[in-house]
């Protein structure tokens, strides 16, 4: 089955969704417990997350104009590295919960720097866009992103320097930052494809070597 460029975006960027809820709601058990409860759906959540960007970079490289307008290029950039940060945040929290702690806080604070940076690609591209309800919704969505997730390497460095519990309080608000981007982004995404004219049938199928060309030949 051949997806459409639009299908992949919209489906990434309701896996995004998916995701960053199933995170958020690990991360508040995690903080509210005080202890390791939380992390496998974190762990989870992040891997769902970059598989949305993952679709996300593949439906917009499809919907390439020939231009290959800036705003495209910064979107397309920014999906990839949010799906990679998504990736590394996945795997730090594995090694948290199986293997050595710190270790792992370290690779998962990288990761949510990779998210930031991708995030705010993509909110900086949407800034390249013509004035729209779309463009608005998705310079806030990936705003709220590139920021939850900035607050996700802050709150991890506050637990790295053995400060638990304003570490875990920043992780909490940062979480749920990203879950209110991404379903700002929805949002976005929803406008921007309902509201794209359809295209115009071809109504003249005039061939160089159709018959009317050689009729007129003397």
């Amino acid at each position: 089955m051949d997806f459409q460029g639009e299908d992949l975006v919209i489906a990434g960027k309701w896996i995004l969704g998916v995701g960053s809820l199933i995170d958020a709601i690990g991360q508040t058990q995690q903080s509210l417990s005080g202890s390791d409860q939380g992390k496998d759906l974190i762990a989870k959540g992040n891997g769902i997350e970059a598989f949305g960007n993952s679709l996300q970079a593949i439906g917009r490289t499809k919907l390439l104009t020939p231009k290959r307008e800036l705003s495209q290029i910064y979107t397309i950039l920014g999906a990839w590295l949010q799906a990679a940060g998504n990736t590394t945040n996945a795997v730090g929290v594995d090694i948290e919960i199986y293997g050595p702690g710190e270790e792992g806080t370290v690779i998962d604070t990288l990761g949510s720097g990779i998210q930031g940076l991708g995030a705010a690609f993509e909110a900086v591209g949407a800034t390249l866009l013509e004035e729209s309800d779309y463009r608005t919704l998705t310079i806030f969505g990936g705003g709220f992103i590139s920021l939850g997730a900035f607050l996700g390497s802050i709150g991890n460095i506050y637990v790295l320097n053995k400060k638990n519990v304003i570490g875990e309080q920043i992780l909490l608000v940062g979480s749920w930052f990203q879950v209110l981007g991404s379903f700002l982004l929805i949002n976005a995404v929803t406008i921007e494809f309902e509201h794209k004219p359809p295209l115009k049938p071809e109504t003249d199928y005039s061939y160089p070597y159709s018959y009317n060309s050689f009729s007129n030949i003397e």
